[in-house]
């Protein structure tokens, strides 16, 4: 398998990432209440990590956070052609995911046909009394994997939390650097993050593969 994608592989993908990823994506853990999600507990290379936690990126100063990112989108970083032009990690992390096989391998777990979507990948970067109300991924959303990132002491605390149907606790998803929580758009598929007062950043990827109508074009990422 590993020799197989690596014959796959061109100039500017970084192969053993490539199988890393794919790995990753064996071993993940499904989940099927409140709905179905999936768990990664190592989704990139260490290595591909500690680049993206290198990245000068500052987070935006919010007055007053409002529980939806939309709120601050002049603000929001996306691995787009600009950014992957400039960061070689952007760049690597944006071809495995538009690899074939990599698209292949998510849609047999998901059921759905990415292949028929658009890759848009976010760096957030989240801080002070950050929160997002509970909410549910717009249907142009066809699959949305979070990539924790950060190593801060306190960071356990910094999990997306799982709600049931009506809104009350179910869960959290474990917070460490590295870890993954993956799930489609649905009905029932409740999620946010209580209010925190974050002591730090807390750096996580949102990977989406969208609907190919997806108007806000400069979030995307290239090659689509």
């Amino acid at each position: 398998m590993e020799d197989d994608l690596l014959q796959e592989v061109h100039s500017d993908l970084n192969g053993f990432l490539l199988i890393q990823v794919s790995e990753s994506l064996k071993k993940l853990v499904s989940k099927t209440e409140p709905f179905k999600h999936w768990l990664s507990n190592a989704v990139l290379s260490k290595e591909t990590v500690d680049e993206l936690l290198k990245l000068k990126f500052e987070p935006y100063k919010i007055e007053k956070h409002t529980g939806k990112r939309g709120s601050y989108n002049h603000s929001r970083i996306f691995f787009n052609k600009q950014c992957c032009n400039k960061y070689p990690v952007a760049k690597n992390i944006v071809h495995v995911f538009n690899h074939p096989s990599i698209i292949s391998q998510l849609s047999n777990i998901c059921g759905r046909d990415l292949t028929k979507g658009k890759l848009r990948i976010e760096y957030t970067l989240d801080t002070g009394d950050f929160w997002l109300e509970p909410h549910r991924d717009i249907k142009e959303k066809l699959l949305t994997f979070l990539v924790y990132l950060s190593k801060d002491s306190s960071s356990s605390e910094w999990g997306t939390t799982i709600y049931n149907r009506d809104l009350s606790f179910h869960s959290k998803a474990p917070y460490k650097s590295n870890m993954g929580l993956m799930f489609m758009s649905g009905e029932d598929t409740w999620h946010g993050v209580p209010k925190l007062n974050i002591q730090g950043i807390r750096k996580n990827l949102i990977i989406n593969y969208v609907t190919r109508d997806w108007k806000s074009n400069h979030e995307l990422a290239p090659n689509n």
